[in-house]
């Protein structure tokens, strides 16, 4: 079977999904070109102490990015945003008029409690 192109840097940012805490951290993955960030939590800044290959490595390569985000205190109900990067060329990007966001209820142990996705590609 042909091996599929790697499509997680293309695109808006989508599919963004909390995976749970490892490490003290908060395991975020998603797609897309561009960055997440918490909106309860806008100065919390992802970990970026390992790379892109290393983390396929800890959690799989599941064709998407993988954020490490400083732990908030829990229990907690966060919002993860997109922020897509746009750029010309010949696979040009505009942002979306609305970004992807997930919300989620994280449990006292780091655990999810509830998760909706929201995918806006448009």
């Amino acid at each position: 079977s042909p091996i599929m192109p790697d499509q997680r840097h293309l695109g808006p940012i989508r599919d963004i999904q909390y995976l749970g805490v490892m490490n003290n951290r908060m395991i975020i993955a998603y797609r897309g070109s561009g960055s997440i960030f918490i909106k309860e939590y806008g100065a919390l800044k992802k970990y970026g102490d390992t790379n892109w290959m290393q983390q396929d490595r800890k959690y799989g390569n599941n064709d998407c990015w993988y954020a490490e985000f400083p732990l908030v205190p829990l229990p907690a109900k966060i919002k993860i945003l997109g922020n897509t990067l746009a750029y010309s060329g010949n696979q040009s990007q505009r942002k979306p008029a609305v970004e992807s966001w997930t919300y989620v209820e994280i449990g006292s142990g780091g655990e999810v409690v509830l998760q909706n996705k929201n995918n806006n590609n448009r």
